[in-house]
């Protein structure tokens, strides 16, 4: 082996000297993001993690508003936990880093100029449907869009919580249908609505608020996620109204049912208008999740029209004349109490 040959062999890498003269340059400017790798004795092992910790970093300071993936995580956790569904079916469909004014106490001493103070939020929406709040890092977490259509219920507490109404009420299964559905975290197994009970257990709680026309009365339950506890709330319930009810535009009736007789085969004649109730829906889809329109978020006067057979009862949603339309979803009509 030759001087040169020998020179050569003994210089370093020409890769892992430049991931090191990066690293210098990283713990000079961000000492933090050493932090992990300096527990690891491995060179190239150190290399490798010095590599990915600078390749975070410039890509937070080239985008600064990209939102960072542990709040996408834990926006996408939070959401499955609440809606029982994998966070591997909700995306991120849109999201915006803003800017607010900060409480601030202008009579400290010394003073502070709360003009130069500001408060990030990222303002996320997951699946074109639900709005989240978040911090810059994603520790504290506001759903702003509790609604959720009914397909989202689980069928097991969707059959307690109308058996229940059907006690309450004293109808039939077949008077009762559901009529609202948020997702709530209660504070306690008394879901807010009796703290005098002895097992009212502190303690974040996931469930429902669901609410259920029965006859001309307004039943609200609130429950928890799995359907065990199911508390009747008297102060949100209320009596319908049905002489106050406006009747249903000409037309609009014969609108859904040849939607229905298009996507189900279902004849026209084979339907007929079950209910209805003037709704004021949260954007132009409807709030139908499998909307693929592009969603105004401006609220739109509408319907919510139910079509019956005799054994089914398909739920639509409609605007106010018709022109955007869509199916909710369908409830069979004979439910076995058992179930």
């Amino acid at each position: 082996m030759n001087h040169d040959e020998q020179r050569r062999k003994k210089q370093p890498n020409p890769l892992v000297l430049a991931v090191m003269l990066t690293g210098v340059l990283l713990i000079e400017v961000h000492p933090k993001a050493t932090s992990s790798a300096s527990a690891v004795s491995d060179p190239m092992a150190i290399a490798g993690q010095l590599v990915r910790n600078t390749r975070n970093l410039l890509r937070q300071t080239i985008d600064p508003y990209r939102l960072p993936d542990a709040v996408t995580q834990a926006v996408q956790q939070d959401l499955s936990l609440k809606l029982g569904i994998p966070a591997s079916e909700l995306s991120i469909t849109e999201y915006s880093l803003e800017s607010h004014p900060s409480q601030c106490q202008k009579k400290l001493d010394p003073p502070v100029d709360c003009n130069d103070t500001t408060l990030h939020q990222w303002r996320i929406v997951v699946s074109d449907r639900w709005v989240y709040r978040s911090d810059p890092q994603g520790q504290t977490l506001k759903l702003e869009t509790p609604d959720v259509p009914v397909s989202y219920l689980p069928a097991e507490v969707a059959n307690a919580v109308l058996e229940a109404s059907a006690r309450r009420s004293g109808l039939d299964l077949s008077d009762l249908s559901i009529t609202e559905i948020q997702v709530r975290d209660w504070p306690n197994l008394c879901l807010e609505v009796d703290p005098s009970r002895q097992t009212c257990h502190t303690g974040t709680v996931p469930g429902w608020q669901i609410a259920i026309a029965a006859g001309q009365e307004r039943l609200v339950y609130q429950v928890d996620r799995s359907g065990d506890q199911i508390l009747f709330n008297p102060l949100l319930s209320s009596t319908i109204e049905r002489l106050m009810q406006p009747p249903l535009p000409s037309g609009l009736a014969a609108l859904v049912k040849a939607d229905l007789a298009e996507n189900v085969g279902i004849s026209p004649e084979q339907v007929e208008v079950a209910e209805y109730s003037r709704q004021t829906w949260t954007d132009s889809c409807l709030g139908l999740l499998h909307s693929k329109a592009v969603c105004d978020r401006n609220t739109v006067n509408g319907w919510r029209i139910v079509l019956s057979n005799g054994g089914t009862r398909w739920v639509y949603r409609t605007d106010a004349t018709g022109k955007t339309l869509g199916l909710e979803t369908a409830i069979s009509e004979h439910r076995d109490p058992k179930n």
